[in-house]
């Protein structure tokens, strides 16, 4: 397999991209909107606390809201997931392994 090959094997699809892009946009949207409690995080040097909203359950309960939602209204498939993409079934995984290797290269 020459390099060209190879790196076209890691180059995610469009259908990879924007799945793993919304999912983490709404992830974003998620966490900034949603209620929940504030819970203090790990003592930092400076002896202070950053803050964390725990509205994980309910995100969660939300986004799988959300898919049914789209899959009742025929605007996703249920497979997309799985369907879709690299080898057939590497849809969110391949971005997310290049994502990977990219900040393991950058954050040393």
């Amino acid at each position: 397999m020459d390099s060209a090959a190879a790196l076209a094997a890691l180059l995610p699809s469009w259908s990879a991209a924007v799945v793993l892009l919304s999912y983490l946009g709404y992830l974003a949207a998620a966490g900034a909107i949603l209620p929940g409690k504030l819970v203090a995080g790990a003592l930092l040097p400076d002896s202070s606390r950053l803050h964390y909203r725990c509205n994980g359950l309910l995100s969660l309960i939300l986004l799988l809201g959300l898919c049914a939602l789209g899959v009742y209204t025929g605007w996703m498939s249920p497979t997309v997931l799985f369907c879709e993409g690299w080898d057939d079934g590497m849809v969110i995984y391949q971005p997310l392994f290049v994502c990977k290797e990219l900040s393991g290269w950058f954050t040393g």
